[in-house]
């Protein structure tokens, strides 16, 4: 996010940790996901890039008792909240055995070979340099450590069908793809992340001589269909509207303009695009509001693991 659009007293993360962020997972995936990872033998935990523990919260209890966990978050807002609701987010948890810490997670304040999994979910895709990210947490890990990351292929979100698009003009659709494509390439060429990286993150797990390298795709599913009734999905309405009225992210037409250019895009193709998208919006919120539109929302997320070789 470009810094001159967030308040100065505002993490950047903030906008992202609505209530949607709650219905991120099922429950029984992630009883799967923790007999595969056989996180019940693992009894240390450091979540890198915690923000307010939502995915930290989930694996911890599946991890052998009495079990240790370490935040690290480079705001110092997630860090203090993360003090202040340990017990919320850990019960039951000795509290001496929780701890947070402010860093970075391309120089993570950890000892090397301390914890038993390492992890972190949707961070690596807003680094600059995220596989040296991948080499700090592989170095806080003991041999035999298990990293586990969540990371998405974004793009894909912009390009999904629904019942307003499903039969737009080839033209269009193309013209779309090339928008948004132009617009993730400038971020990343700006030094603002890969929001495409959950596509790469397996061969950087090899690269980097991780083993046992496993690969899956969260089976949760976001869709929106008439009446709107589930809570999931009057959070997914609510923070969509939030996101739009702020004018942030791919709502500012500055930022989004150069990062079409800085990624190849021309002009043209921005001031033809960008009022088509707005549009588009507009139509889909009257269609809520009318309760006619509906879409599967399937995305892609990654959940990629690999151990630390042994010594």
């Amino acid at each position: 996010m470009n810094s001159s659009n967030k308040k100065s007293n505002e993490p950047h993360s903030i906008d992202q940790f609505g209530e949607q962020r709650d219905f991120w997972w099922n429950r029984d995936f992630l009883d799967l996901m923790a007999t595969r990872w056989r996180l019940g033998e693992a009894s240390s935990l450091a979540d890198i890039g915690c923000g307010l523990c939502h995915w930290s919260r989930l694996l911890y209890p599946y991890l052998r008792k009495p079990a240790r966990f370490a935040g690290v978050d480079r705001e110092e807002r997630w860090v203090n909240e993360g003090l202040n609701k340990s017990s919320q987010c850990f019960p039951g948890a000795q509290p001496d055995l929780i701890t947070f810490a402010r860093g970075d997670a391309t120089t993570i304040p950890l000892p090397d070979d301390s914890f038993d999994v390492a992890t972190c979910q949707t961070v690596l895709m807003h680094l600059e340099q995220p596989q040296k990210a991948l080499s700090e947490m592989i170095r806080v890990l003991r041999p035999g450590g298990l990293l586990i990351c969540v990371e998405p292929n974004n793009l894909w979100n912009y390009l999904a069908f629904s019942s307003l698009v499903a039969e737009e003009a080839l033209d269009v659709v193309a013209r779309r793809f090339e928008f948004w494509l132009c617009y993730h390439r400038g971020k990343k060429a700006e030094g603002q992340g890969d929001h495409c990286i959950g596509d790469l993150l397996p061969g950087f797990f090899a690269q980097e001589g991780l083993q046992d390298i496993s690969v899956y795709q969260s089976d949760r599913v976001a869709s929106l269909f008439p009446p709107y009734a589930t809570s999931a999905q009057r959070a997914s309405i609510k923070q969509d509207r939030e996101w739009r009225q702020s004018g942030k992210g791919p709502w500012d037409p500055a930022e989004v303009r150069r990062q079409v250019l800085r990624g190849g895009g021309t002009a043209e193709l921005f001031d033809r695009t960008f009022p088509e998208l707005a549009q588009k919006y507009e139509a889909e919120q009257s269609a809520i509001k009318d309760g006619k539109f509906h879409a599967g929302n399937g995305g892609l997320l990654y959940l990629v693991s690999g151990r630390k070789p042994m010594k």
